[in-house]
């Protein structure tokens, strides 16, 4: 077999590992001449043997493979919190691949896409009820009314969480995690945002307002949705 140049000084340390090893008494075994040959090649090459020691150093500072064997086929099979473990690990190849196996290609396909036209029904349905009430800025028009009904009889802002909705379901679809974690900034400001808003809309609506708030609890999802995810 031909080695590269370039690869010959891995190769070297690639064998010379492997020699060491077993001087060491952790590689297989091989007939004594045969190891006493390489161990002598070794001394030869490396008087102090420094390597060897630290190596050696490495490998004893490991935990007892025999050890841990016994713990993994130790204990009852069913009662030693096995789905933790395989929730754990499967966690951590999807992770790693960055993939979720037929569920990942269901998100991107249908739930992500679904996300996005929900959000701009929202969004759409929130605009027309709002009509001539329509700002994006927090502060009431000074020419608005309170609306209470349509899908602000559902939640208070629901503009904000057809944007919220339409936005998660984008990360989804192209999937980006950075667009992903934009999109909970983006919930954080607009829930300060909202916050400031009906400071304002209590001082305008006063009382009126007030009891809005009691009536529809919720801001950005209607009770009846929070009260499933939640329960």
């Amino acid at each position: 077999m031909r080695i590269h140049q370039h690869h010959a000084p891995f190769a070297f340390l690639l064998i010379l590992s492997f020699a060491t090893l077993e001087c060491s008494g952790f590689a297989t075994p091989r007939s004594s001449a045969l190891r006493s040959v390489k161990c002598s090649v070794l001394a030869a090459k490396n008087p102090d043997n420094d390597n060897s020691d630290v190596i050696n150093s490495f490998l004893n500072s490991l935990p007892d493979p025999d050890a841990i064997k016994d713990n993994i086929t130790g204990g009852k099979l069913g009662e030693r919190g096995e789905a933790y473990v395989i929730a754990q690990f499967s966690l951590l190849l999807f992770i790693a691949t960055g993939d979720v196996p037929f569920i990942g290609d269901a998100i991107t396909t249908f739930l992500g896409p679904s996300m996005i036209l929900l959000g701009f029904f929202i969004v759409y349905k929130s605009a027309s009820d709002l009509k001539n009430n329509l700002s994006p800025y927090p502060v009431p028009s000074e020419k608005g009314a309170l609306i209470d009904s349509g899908i602000y009889g559902l939640m208070r802002h629901p503009m904000y969480s057809g944007v919220l909705i339409g936005m998660a379901g984008l990360s989804l679809v192209t999937d980006s995690v950075l667009r992903m974690l934009l999109t909970v900034v983006l919930y954080f400001v607009l829930d300060v945002k909202s916050d400031y808003e009906e400071t304002l809309l209590v001082e305008s609506y006063g009382k009126e307002y007030q009891d809005y708030k009691v009536k529809v609890a919720n801001k950005f999802f209607p009770a009846e949705l929070k009260d499933v995810l939640t329960s």
